[in-house]
């Protein structure tokens, strides 16, 4: 272990996703180099400020600049209602792809932890949804077509509900 490797792992060392070998050897480096035990909790220190800014931070529109944008929105809407029909296509049929993927990457196994939490977790309270992750499980492939209405809604919901810039699979 290196200086420069741990610099490009020390996110997933932080997150604690790193395997526990490499963590070992990266806990006997910064034990052992000065510059990289400091950079380490500089990066904390970076990471920790970071997230209270973003609990703190408001992202509300003023009111007056909202009524200009909704005003603006409408009329260009009523302009141009055949680009409002084609925008609207494009975000359903961009949804039903992410919902095809996220499928696809249960099947696989390949879901992020926190997807993967949340999948079972709401198929603990969802019999609809359970039966049909264990039926996708053992046909080990996705049905052709898109799912179910109740669980491609609830599905959906689960990939709004990740945290923002979180994906769902495991790259």
């Amino acid at each position: 272990m290196n200086c420069k490797e741990l610099a490009y792992m020390l996110a997933d060392y932080i997150d604690g996703s790193m395997d526990p070998q490499l963590r070992e050897e990266l806990d006997a480096h910064i034990a052992m180099c000065e510059p990289c035990m400091i950079f380490t909790k500089t990066f904390l220190v970076a990471s920790d400020k970071t997230r209270q800014l973003r609990k703190e931070i408001e992202y509300k529109i003023p009111p007056e600049v909202r009524s200009r944008l909704e005003t603006f929105v409408r009329a260009a809407a009523l302009k141009f209602p055949e680009k409002v029909n084609e925008y609207r296509e494009q975000v359903e049929r961009e949804r039903r792809e992410k919902v095809a993927a996220l499928l696809k990457a249960a099947i696989a196994g390949r879901l992020s932890s926190i997807t993967a939490l949340l999948v079972e977790t709401h198929c603990a309270g969802c019999p609809e949804c359970k039966e049909y992750f264990d039926g996708l499980l053992k046909a080990s492939s996705p049905a052709a077509g898109d799912p179910p209405m109740l669980i491609d809604s609830h599905v959906t919901r689960l990939m709004e509900s990740l945290p923002p810039g979180e994906e769902f699979f495991l790259a």
